[in-house]
């Protein structure tokens, strides 16, 4: 994570994150958390179909927090260069709003098929583990 940051910030006189970068950031902290959560459930797999691409179907925590670091980084530096390069600001706003929807809607999805950070992960049915 620490190596993230420094690259995210190379080159960078500071770093400062808009609120849409905040909201963004703290949805995917939750999401990162659910699919912790999940990867240590064995009835569990890793449905959306980019991340599978990435982590697979039944990642290790290793797996799940690298994924969560490069994407974190990766939406930072994207939001950062957008605002750099002076895109048009409903470009930047469609960027912010559509990623945060879709972060959202993943939450929202994990959490509607059991999976819980807090607590067990709702049985799976016909899912017996061993």
């Amino acid at each position: 994570m620490l190596a993230g940051g420094a690259t995210l910030s190379a080159g960078c006189q500071s770093l400062e994150l808009s609120s849409e970068e905040i909201a963004w950031q703290t949805l995917h902290a939750v999401d990162i958390a659910q699919t912790l959560s999940a990867s240590q459930d064995p009835c569990y797999v890793e449905d959306a179909y980019v991340t599978r691409q990435l982590i697979g179907s039944q990642p290790n925590a290793g797996e799940v927090l690298l994924w969560g670091a490069g994407m974190a980084v990766g939406h930072a530096w994207i939001s950062g260069l957008l605002e750099d390069r002076n895109a048009p600001r409903w470009v930047q706003k469609t960027w912010s709003y559509a990623t945060i929807t879709g972060t959202g809607l993943a939450i929202a999805t994990n959490h509607a098929e059991g999976v819980r950070v807090f607590g067990s992960n709702k049985p799976v049915d016909g899912c017996y583990e061993t």
